[in-house]
Formats: structure tokens, sequence, C-alpha cells
């Protein structure tokens, strides 16, 4: 060290050691250091002793999912101990996130989980609401609390109308799986006669031209209570409208009205990241307008990704819409269950009528229908009628193993990538579930047609 620096550093030792400087000293750097470090510490805090015995030993955990990282965050982590638990954990960002609490006891195999919204400053405590359901709340004194709060009352009622529907539906399903495989769904009950769909009228098929078949039809999307085995019974579709009427007046009304109203882009920000009552032309102006209004690396990592997606699904619906009736089929390339890949046009020049149906391994309105086109395929298979089922699931190894176990009639096809492959964005596929009616050219004669009103069609069609 020359003497130049040395006399630097003694001398700034003499100053910071003195004392009139000794205390403005110390501030100064535990004010660094917590800089450093983080200065902000939230809490969170759970009284679980009215429960200890269903979360005693509990692993408590709050993470995030971060786009920039492409992994999930771990805040924070705790375990219940005698009914109880503290987690401590630091959060510095200005605009707050959403986030995911889970408690879960691995001895009972079983996890709570919640959406929170973490906050700079903010303090949480956590409840297990019992009456007449056991699970846990959160609670918040943060300043965008607001934005996830819902009345007690309300969540018990909507657990309460989310569970009889729950319970009808499986109770529907269970009455259909225990009807004989060879019953026909879409046959009337005996004495009873069944109002043919417009489906069932016989037109002049020789003459027509592929844009003769043009015309309005409902998009599967919008057929809210479609079902592909039966209608719902009254009971179900009235728990469903209590249950949807209630959620637009809990979640969905506020929400919009602070989108309409408010001034404060993080607000607005958070809204568009749990809403999905919004239409697409709808949220996307406002995500737009806050790229302008946010911080550059918050643009960066939640609304321009936000955008991206929106503007995919956007393309997808307008490549979904675009398969109109009285329209051409794409030509697509399918993957059979040995791997060999069979162009679908080829099917279709073998056949006078050909559905092509999508579906994966989790639909179950999917799985039912099939059931119904297997009751009446062979009426018409020697009258030069195929279907064609076409899985978007994810693995090919799964969509294989499920389709060993159905054990298809028909032509079974697998669309590689899944719905993030190349035909799923062809066709603007956002969920595996809707059909095509097609000639032997390709050209598309309906489309979404429930088992019935294939049915009839084919039945009007093929002259059966």
């Amino acid at each position: 060290m020359n003497s130049s620096v040395r006399t630097l550093v003694d001398t700034l030792k003499r100053v910071t050691m003195a004392p009139v400087f000794l205390p403005a000293f110390i501030c100064t750097v535990c004010i660094v250091f917590l800089t450093a470090c983080g200065s902000s510490t939230s809490v969170m805090s759970g009284d679980f002793t009215e429960n200890t015995e269903q979360f005693e030993g509990a692993t408590v955990e709050l993470s995030y999912y971060s786009t920039t990282l492409e992994e999930r965050v771990i805040l924070g982590t705790s375990v219940v101990e005698n009914g109880t638990f503290e987690m401590k954990y630091s959060f510095d960002e200005d605009v707050p996130r959403h986030a995911f609490l889970s408690v879960k006891n691995l001895e009972q195999r079983r996890e709570h989980a919640r959406a929170v919204l973490v906050e700079k400053n903010a303090n949480y405590t956590v409840e297990v609401v019992n009456e007449p359901y056991s699970w846990i709340r959160v609670e918040s004194d943060g300043e965008y609390a607001h934005l996830v709060d819902v009345p007690l009352e309300d969540v018990i009622e909507q657990r309460r109308l989310r569970d009889e529907l729950i319970q009808l539906i499986e109770l529907s399903r269970t009455n259909d799986q225990n009807d004989s495989p060879t019953t026909v769904d879409v046959e009337p009950a005996e004495g009873t006669a069944r109002e043919p769909s417009a489906h069932a009228a016989v037109l002049d098929w020789e003459n027509m031209s592929c844009e003769d078949y043009s015309g309005d039809f409902d998009l599967f999307r919008d057929r809210r209570f479609f079902n592909a085995s039966s209608q719902e019974s009254d009971e179900i579709r009235e728990l469903r409208q209590e249950l949807e009427d209630l959620h637009m007046r809990v979640y969905a009304q506020p929400l919009k009205d602070i989108l309409n109203t408010s001034s404060d882009p993080v607000e607005r920000l958070l809204v568009t990241e749990r809403t999905f009552f919004l239409e697409l032309e709808e949220i996307i102006p406002i995500l737009e307008e806050l790229q302008s209004e946010l911080p550059a690396d918050v643009v960066e990592e939640r609304v321009k990704p936000q955008l991206d997606g929106l503007h995919a699904e956007q393309q997808r619906r307008q490549n979904n819409a675009a398969l109109k009736l009285g329209t051409y089929i794409p030509n697509i390339d399918v993957t059979l269950v040995d791997q060999d890949t069979v162009r679908l046009r080829s099917i279709l020049q073998e056949n006078e009528i050909v559905v092509l149906d999508f579906w994966d391994n989790y639909c179950d309105s999917c799985l039912r229908s099939f059931r119904n086109y297997r009751a009446f395929y062979s009426e018409y298979a020697d009258l030069q009628f195929e279907i064609v089922s076409l899985s978007f699931e994810g693995s090919f190894d799964d969509w294989r193993t499920m389709s060993t176990e159905l054990d298809f009639p028909w032509i079974n096809t697998f669309a590689p990538g899944g719905r993030d492959g190349e035909i799923s964005t062809l066709f603007g596929i956002d969920y595996p579930r809707g059909n095509y009616v097609l000639d032997s050219e390709g050209c598309i004669l309906k489309r979404d047609l429930t088992p019935e009103e294939l049915r009839d069609f084919l039945g009007a069609r093929l002259g059966q």
C-alpha cells in the first residue's frame, strides 16, 4: 500500500471511530447491509390447533412460477408443529405476484392449496374453515389484497354448489356406465319418440357442390351444455347456471369494474393475470396499454408472455373459424399405432362419409361419445362410412396404451406434438373436442355434431 492510500485509510478510521461519527457510521453500514440482503420481511402464520390431527407435521410451502426462469420459485417453507406454523420470507418486488400456498400432509397424502397474492411488506394469516367444509383460507393486510378477498359466505356457497354439481354429474355417469355396453344413448326410451334434428333432412346430394353445404353452425366451444352421451338433466343445468351467476357476481363483475375504472397499472395487471371471463378482444388492448405504464422488467416477464399467448390463441381461433361449412379440410398426415403415417386424403378417397373426431385420454365426454359411435358404427361401416379418431394426447405411449384399452373398430390416429403440434395449430384446437363430417374430397359437410345429430345425418345421407 503506497503512502497516500495509507494516509487516506488512517484518516477514515479516525473519523469513523470518533464518538460523534460512530452512530452515523453504524447506521449507514446497517442501511447498506439491509439493502443488499433484502429489507422486506413478510410473515405468514397459521393456527391449526383445532385440527391438529389433520395438519400436524404438514409441510407449508409458498411459491410462484417464473416465466423468466421457466421454473417454480419457492419463497418460503415451514412445518406445522403443535398445531401452528410461522413462515418468514423476503419479497422486495414493487409489483405483487400471484403465488400458490400448499399445505401437504405426506402421511395422509392430502394437500390443501390456495392462491395467494404476494406483496411487499404484507403479512398473512392462515386458518382452517370447518363449517361445513374443512379447507384453508388466507387473509392478508396487503394493499392489493382486495383483488382476491371474497366474503366467506360466498366462498362456502360456491363450494356447496360445486360439490353438489360434481355429485350429480358423477351419479349421471355411474348410471350411464351401469347401462349395457350395447345400449345406444341416442335411441329414445321405450314409449317415447325423439324429434329428429335438422341434420335428418334429405337433400339432393347428387347435385350439390361443396359450397352448397355452407351455412351457420355452432362451434363446439359455444355449446355450453354439450354432453356427448345425452342431454344433461334440468337439475344439472340449473346448478350450472346458479354457479355461474354466483361466480359472475362475486368474481367476474368486480374485476371487470376494476379494469374499466382503475388508473393503477399494477392493479390492472394483477386482474388480467387472474381473469378468464374476458374476451380476447377485451384483454389484448389492456395489456398493450400496460406495456408503456409498467417497469420494463415487469413488461418483459409478465406482460409480453401474456400478450404472446393471447395473440397465439387469437390466431388459433381464427384458424378454427376459417374451417367453415362448405370449405375443404387441410390435408394432414396422421400417425397410426404402429407409428406409420397415413394421409387423411387417402382415407377420404376410400369412403363416402368420414367423421374426423378429436379427443385425448382426459376428455370424458369424448370417450362417452365413442361409446355411442360404437353402437351404430357397424350399421354404416359397409356403406362407405368411416370414423377417424384423432388424439391430441401429449404422449404417444399414453395414447397407445389407452387405444389398446379402448380397442376402436374404426381408424385410430395420433397428432404428433399433441395440443402444441402443427396439426393442433392448423385446426385451432384449444381443447380436444369437436368433429368434422367430410365427404370423399374433404369438403366439410357438418361440424361438431352430437352423436344424436350424427346418426340423423348418416340415416339421411346413407339411406338408413
